[in-house]
């Protein structure tokens, strides 16, 4: 039985988000490894059920409050 992790990044996050398929891009792995802390706010979102809409509206509007 082998241990199934997966590194995500905020890019390929971001693309799988604008594409509405982040429940595939994380499948089924036993540890999620996040290299930032915006696709870590992704998965949050994500995890606590918010639509893609709203996970975008809120990165977007992260992004502009960290320029």
């Amino acid at each position: 039985m082998g241990f199934n992790k997966k590194h995500i990044t905020f890019e390929v996050s971001f693309q799988h988000l604008k594409e509405k398929n982040l429940d595939k891009y994380y499948g089924k792995n036993d540890m999620l490894l996040f290299e930032d802390n915006d696709s870590l706010l992704i998965y949050e979102l994500f995890s606590q059920g918010k639509t893609n809409e709203e996970i975008l509206l809120t990165i977007k509007k992260n992004m502009e409050e960290n320029k």
